[in-house]
């Protein structure tokens, strides 16, 4: 078994299952225990990790050998005294942030052998992406300011069941040798793997068909401005909110990298309707 999770409100503990089921954990959820309970069934179950919500009579598993991510609804002065280098699941109240702070959680523990073989167990590993800030099914905005965070996070998000095609302006060769990857490079230069910048319709059915054809695909966009000189904003809109359409029905991940200062607002927010700003790791 890989997890063990205890927490008071049953809804709270439906949310919980819900996502590590969805990310491909084997878990049992249970009502809150007290600690001789815990450690009981952490014995008859042997699991790597243990999400607890925590409570007096259960606090003292944070003393054991064990790994354990406790579940709070704020840090208090205590806790990050005695606690200082323990990591803590602060929940929204829809529960929507777990998978990615569960994730990044982990990430940071990917030292650890179990851990780390855990991260790489199919089902699993392309769940990585939640730790980097992004989500299955979603479309992103990043700030030009952030590209090189990109760039510098992908080689730890390819696995071998995640796949990438990027269009790119410049430097193309920056990600040509990742695993999985087939990169388009939009330019004005005839060539192998390229396409004009005036050929949108092009560039978009070659993304939809990746989209199509590989599962958990990812698409990094990093060209907008560049085909803004060759093509109206409202056509790029729409060639946008089309492949959203597909990352949403394909459940894949769509990546564009803008620069802020070359939209009006009203610009801006249209091309963001459909999509997140990414915050970062």
């Amino acid at each position: 078994m890989d997890i063990l999770c205890f927490h008071s409100r049953e809804d709270i503990r439906r949310k919980i299952s819900s996502h590590l089921e969805e990310m491909g954990f084997e878990f049992e959820c249970f009502e809150i225990k007290d600690y001789e309970d815990m450690m009981n069934l952490w014995r008859e179950n042997k699991p790597l990790i243990i999400i607890t919500e925590l409570s007096d009579k259960n606090i003292k598993i944070l003393d054991e050998d064990i790994f354990v991510i406790p579940i709070i609804k704020h840090v208090n002065r205590t806790l990050a005294t005695k606690y200082a280098n323990r990591d803590f699941i602060i929940l929204d109240p829809l529960v929507r942030n777990f998978k990615r702070v569960f994730m990044k959680i982990l990430l940071m523990h990917s030292d650890k052998k179990s851990v780390k073989k855990l991260l790489n167990r199919e089902g699993v590993s392309k769940n990585i992406v939640y730790g980097y800030g992004f989500e299955w099914g979603r479309s992103f905005v990043v700030n030009i300011k952030d590209e090189g965070k990109i760039y510098s996070i992908l080689p730890d998000i390819i696995r071998d069941n995640i796949h990438l095609f990027v269009a790119v302006r410049d430097r193309p060769e920056v990600v040509s040798s990742l695993k999985n990857t087939k990169v388009i490079w939009v330019t004005d230069i005839i060539g192998k793997d390229r396409i004009k910048p005036h050929n949108l319709t092009i560039l978009t059915d070659s993304i939809i068909r990746f989209i199509e054809e590989k599962e958990n695909a990812i698409v990094l966009i990093d060209c907008v401005e560049y085909l803004l000189l060759y093509n109206d904003f409202i056509n790029i809109l729409r060639n946008v909110e089309l492949i959203n359409s597909y990352v949403m029905e394909h459940n894949a991940i769509l990546i564009i990298i803008i620069d802020n200062n070359a939209y009006t607002k009203k610009e801006y927010s249209l091309l963001r309707r459909y999509a997140i700003e990414w915050k970062g790791v």
